[in-house]
């Protein structure tokens, strides 16, 4: 079987690559503010190609399978990378909601079709992804959804509104919670989709 590094010559071999590829930590890092739209912009474009330079030396997703264009190794060398990581730039936005819970929750429950299509992209900085859970008057109570999904033929309509999804103007995918059955208690009949925001139909205010 296939010899897996040690998270000791995994530290030492991350340390070296970050100390040539990453710089300082800057200030957006850690706050993500930004005064206006466009300085948002550019700060989401730098963590894309920033994601993309982890991906391609060989850091994206540690704990991912290898076959979703993971490292396929331990929570201890995903440990290792993120404390030699400290100081240093590092995409920020992609952390929340992008992989955790989005990333995780796919690899958890989607078919392998769906994770062979997006955790390659995530990891490689072309996606970012939101949920879209709250509604309008809905506050917390997830299960109180009014957005509706209905199938047709191979389809399916969803109709409805959501909140506070941060990000949702420049993200690319979403994961939306909508109820496919009106005829069973309210914590029960609901799906979660998979959403690409600029499908048709898809409107951000």
């Amino acid at each position: 079987s296939e010899q897996i590094e040690s998270v000791e010559q995994f530290r030492s071999r991350a340390r070296a690559w970050i100390e040539t590829n990453l710089g300082p930590a800057q200030g957006w890092d850690m706050s993500q503010h930004c005064d206006s739209d466009e300085e948002e912009l550019k700060a989401v474009a730098r963590d894309r190609a920033l994601q993309r330079k982890i991906y391609d030396g060989g850091f994206a997703g540690i704990c991912f399978p290898k076959e979703y264009g993971g490292q396929g190794l331990t929570p201890e060398h995903n440990r290792a990378f993120n404390e030699e990581l400290a100081g240093r730039e590092y995409p920020s936005r992609f952390a929340v909601p992008t992989f955790s819970p989005c990333a995780s929750t796919l690899l958890e429950f989607a078919t392998a079709e769906q994770n062979a299509a997006h955790l390659p992209a995530i990891l490689k900085g072309e996606e970012v992804w939101v949920q879209l859970l709250s509604e309008p008057g809905g506050g917390s109570d997830v299960a109180g959804i009014t957005t509706g999904a209905v199938r047709k033929g191979d389809d399916w309509i969803l109709n409805g509104s959501k909140v506070w999804t941060s990000r949702a103007w420049w993200a690319d995918w979403g994961i939306i919670l909508a109820r496919t059955n009106w005829d069973v208690p309210k914590h029960q009949g609901m799906t979660v989709f998979l959403v690409p925001l600029r499908a048709p139909g898809v409107e951000i205010q």
